[in-house]
């Protein structure tokens, strides 16, 4: 399965599919790295690092054509999409594959106002219409709130009220605006057990949105 992470604009994607690449093999998931964002972060960071799972370069307008083959089976893919506002043309050709689309959302209006005017519902609808496969079932769609600020419950819940009241699905898992993975880099290690990833994992589990 293709789980893609997406966004109008720059929300921290790559640090949200590196640390799910990470939480999910240390749950005992073979996993694949997609780096679909012609930024090229993704794979960097994996060239930097030690893992013995892999990650491939393919920000292309034919992901879906070429992604698919190179997807061993049973593991997850994992893919960090560029913009959409910029490379709607990769965005479009990503989520034909994808089976859960996560939109990564900064807990803030101005970001959610991103998601309104792109629209994100909009740019879903016509992407998920492209399936080669028309009868295929349309892919979930999920969005995790990030830069959370530590210790603020107020705005964030109120923001998600706002989603949800549009129409979202969205994880109770929140990502918190901090240090540990703010620094997210090339070279850093990772150790994603009790982090908000493992909850993520967990969550994902427990919605049925993932399972070995």
């Amino acid at each position: 399965m293709f789980i893609a992470a997406v966004s109008p604009r720059s929300t921290g994607k790559t640090t949200v599919i590196w640390w799910l690449l990470h939480a999910l093999r240390e749950r005992g998931y073979d996993v694949k790295g997609f780096d679909a964002d012609e930024s090229k972060q993704l794979f960097r960071w994996w060239q930097a690092s030690d893992q013995e799972f892999e990650v491939t370069r393919l920000a292309d307008t034919r992901f879906h054509e070429e992604a698919p083959g190179e997807l061993p089976e049973g593991h997850v893919g994992a893919v960090d999409c560029g913009h959409l506002e910029n490379h709607a043309g990769i965005g479009y050709s990503v989520v034909r594959v994808a089976d859960l689309v996560i939109v990564v959302c900064a807990a803030t209006n101005g970001d959610v106002e991103r998601l309104e005017e792109l629209p994100m519902d909009g740019f879903l609808d016509l992407a998920f219409a492209k399936k080669k496969d028309p009868a295929a079932p349309r892919a979930k769609q999920w969005v995790l709130m990030v830069r959370v600020q530590p210790g603020t419950r107020t705005a964030p819940e109120g923001i998600r009220k706002t989603l949800v009241d549009s129409g979202w699905d969205v994880f109770t898992t929140m990502i918190p605006a901090i240090q540990r993975y703010a620094s997210t880099g090339e070279g850093q290690p990772i150790e994603a057990a009790g982090s908000h990833f493992d909850e993520l994992v967990t969550e994902l589990e427990q919605r049925g949105l993932i399972s070995k």
